[in-house]
């Protein structure tokens, strides 16, 4: 047997999501999603004193977020996006908050963290994407259960949502949905792109929807995420769904190819 010249084997770290698939132009998870990524994943508020924390994803997962909470609620006032752009998703009214901590045990779906939505008036708003809706793709993968997501343009333009029951893109007055779902509490993974001419939707990756000779009918997405309703044109959020979603990503030019990619990684990470 030759000897190993003393060489110390070091473990390669399992790439992340964004390691795999970089660029993003939003991205909220409770896991970290690149190796390099050290910042917190949420702020939490306590029941006991109103109280607020940051926490990372390992302290989401070691019991350092269920001891802050004691034998209380969490509920999450910002979920930060992991993309390096700042578009954190937040609530600053406490009645809103969805809940991530429920008598001093992190809510957990399908063995792994997630925010629970009451579907009453639970909400959080991250920034406009403002990516150019007639020259680029807009993609998007969530894990979710009987969730509402929503990126939409100001006025009558664009909507694409990610529903409790399917996902939809809004143009022009006209919808095209996936195929429907069952609005239950199991996790499942739902992904989009929709391009300039083409809406295509995805269910626990299997292609869903494919509509072609369609087109967005103004320039950009620049209105904010939704996360846990939908907001109509004149502000009001409706359509407030009960439910939980673990990891919400957006890309502003991800091909189908790389799509794919990503929903292999998250598929993997939760057992979908």
């Amino acid at each position: 047997m030759s000897p190993m010249n003393n060489r110390l084997l070091v473990p390669r770290k399992v790439p992340g999501l964004l390691d795999l698939v970089p660029g993003a132009a939003a991205a909220y998870s409770l896991r970290s999603l690149s190796n390099s990524y050290a910042d917190p994943v949420v702020t939490v508020r306590r029941s006991s004193d109103d109280a607020e924390e940051d926490f990372t994803a390992a302290e989401v997962d070691d019991g350092t977020l269920a001891a802050f909470c004691g034998a209380g609620d969490g509920f999450v006032k910002q979920w930060w996006d992991q993309s390096g752009n700042a578009r954190h998703a937040s609530q600053s009214t406490s009645g809103a908050q969805p809940q991530i901590v429920d008598a001093g045990v992190v809510i957990l779906k399908e063995g792994k963290p997630a925010i629970e939505f009451d579907g009453v008036d639970d909400r959080l708003a991250g920034s406009p994407i403002g990516i150019n809706a007639l020259t680029r793709k807009l993609s998007v993968a969530c894990l979710k259960a009987g969730m509402h997501v929503q990126v939409r343009s100001v006025g009558n333009g664009n909507n694409l949502e990610l529903q409790e029951t399917n996902i939809s893109f809004f143009t022009a007055g006209s919808a095209y949905n996936s195929g429907s779902f069952a609005a239950e509490d199991t996790m499942l993974l739902t992904a989009a792109i929709n391009s300039p001419t083409t809406f295509e939707s995805f269910i626990n990756g299997a292609a869903s929807q494919s509509e072609t000779g369609i087109g967005p009918t103004d320039d950009a997405f620049a209105s904010n995420i939704n996360i846990g309703f939908r907001e109509t044109d004149a502000g009001t959020a409706q359509q407030k769904a009960a439910g939980s979603v673990a990891e919400l990503v957006f890309w502003g030019t991800l091909e189908s190819l790389n799509l794919r990619a990503a929903e292999g990684n998250i598929a993997w990470s939760y057992s979908v």
